[in-house]
């Protein structure tokens, strides 16, 4: 019996994704091997993904460690306008976690990696729609401060929100701490504007919580 396990890349709208497994295609199976083969399919289909992913010209690692809690790569999608890419989002959880109650509870390590594609001079201030939902759960200094951030971004710097159960929430900039709080609340807040029951993209919601990249 033989099995072909194919991949290709497949444009979404205004973004293109890998599925870690296309599909399988089974040859020839014999009557006997076909609880065999269904078994094989499903680990395939499950395994986490062995290669890096490539979105809007980004290769994004299939794991991420955070305080030595390893995560892999679950979702990515771009954010667009005007038919230029503005920045790469990705979403990184532990092994089999899955649905949004997972994650936003306390329990549960994660990380939103944010990769800036767009080449020019980003506009001065926050975008409205970040603002819109970050006002009313994050606290006015923290607003100022990521916009101080966000004014100095510029093609091929990495954000980074993580969260980690007893270390609280950190936000990092190519790699240097800009702040850290304790608690979820943060990095609760920060993923109410990708994720949340009134996301910025219906597209960019689905694609992360897809479960594949």
């Amino acid at each position: 019996m033989q099995i072909r396990v194919g991949r290709r890349r497949r444009p979404l709208g205004s973004w293109a994704r890998f599925n870690c497994v296309e599909r399988i295609t089974v040859m020839a199976p014999s009557a006997s091997n076909l609880g065999r083969s269904a078994l094989l399919a499903g680990l395939l289909a499950c395994a986490p993904p062995a290669w890096a992913a490539q979105v809007a010209g980004i290769t994004l690692p299939p794991t991420e460690t955070v305080q030595g809690t390893q995560l892999q790569l679950a979702g990515c999608a771009v954010r667009e306008e005007l038919w230029m890419n503005l920045y790469a989002i990705s979403l990184y959880l532990p092994h089999g976690a899955a649905g949004a109650a997972r994650m936003t509870d306390d329990q549960t390590p994660r990380m939103i990696r944010l990769d800036v594609t767009y080449d020019g001079q980003v506009p001065n201030g926050l975008p409205s729609e970040w603002k819109e939902r970050l006002q009313q759960r994050v606290s006015q200094e923290f607003i100022q401060t990521l916009q101080n951030q966000y004014n100095d971004l510029r093609g091929g710097d990495t954000v980074r929100v993580s969260y980690v159960p007893g270390s609280g929430t950190t936000l990092s900039v190519n790699g240097n701490t800009v702040v850290t709080r304790p608690g979820n609340g943060l990095m609760n807040a920060m993923m109410q504007v990708w994720i949340g029951p009134d996301p910025i993209s219906g597209n960019i919601k689905r694609h992360l919580l897809s479960g594949s990249c």
